[in-house]
């Protein structure tokens, strides 16, 4: 007998479904990153999303999406935006009541796509490095 995937264990179709949507709009709706979805389409973007999740956790679902570099390749997505996308859905799985090893497992995946969604150097956002920046500029 196997044990069930995540997908089953976080509760299946309608779960994700309602994590997806809430965490899609507030993406869209975000003041920090929403702009980038100014021009999608945001039931496709759920639709997508819903079908990207549902596969890393292990369900019997397809992603029909573009790959992912293609996908962002058009958009200059830095590190602190992906990180904003990111709290984001921390922020959807908390309100979902998501368990943790879900949560992290989901974190991690999404922490190994940084680079396919980046186009920074390195994809990251190092606030030690931005904070000595802006006290150099202000003692110049």
């Amino acid at each position: 007998m196997t044990s069930p995937s995540l997908f089953e264990q976080l509760g299946g179709e309608a779960k994700l479904r309602r994590i997806i949507d809430r965490f899609v709009d507030s993406v869209f709706d975000d003041v920090m990153i929403g702009f980038f979805f100014d021009r999608a389409n945001r039931a496709r973007i759920k639709a997508k999303e819903y079908e990207f999740a549902a596969q890393h956790l292990g369900a019997d679902v397809q992603y029909s999406g573009r790959p992912l570099r293609e996908a962002h390749a058009r958009h200059p997505i830095m590190g602190g935006q992906f990180m904003r996308r990111l709290q984001l859905l921390r922020d959807a799985l908390q309100t979902e009541d998501v368990p943790d090893h879900i949560v992290q497992h989901w974190v991690e995946h999404t922490e190994s796509l940084r680079d396919q969604v980046t186009q920074d150097s390195g994809g990251r956002c190092d606030p030690v490095a931005a904070a000595e920046r802006v006290r150099k500029s202000e003692h110049s």
